[in-house]
């Protein structure tokens, strides 16, 4: 991995209700096996898996959720 540095925020937003709209990347399998992503507010964006719908969700800051897919894209992880 690169010398990237990520500070962990505290306390992120808690995930909305059954209202949310997720949505599943145009790179996943017909099978459903990929992560699915909502994003209920601008401060707030969840993830879960897709196979997996009433299971528990990952809920962080947006600012979080861009410094993840930047290091994705950097290849640092």
């Amino acid at each position: 991995m690169g010398g990237s540095t990520y500070a962990a925020q505290q306390n992120p937003p808690e995930p909305q209700g059954a209202d949310t709209m997720w949505r599943k990347s145009s790179y996943s399998y017909p099978e459903g096996a990929c992560v699915e992503i909502a994003r209920p507010s601008l401060a707030q964006v969840l993830f879960r898996d897709s196979k997996v719908h009433e299971g528990p969700c990952v809920a962080v800051f947006s600012a979080t959720a861009a410094a993840f897919v930047s290091a994705l894209n950097r290849g640092d992880l």
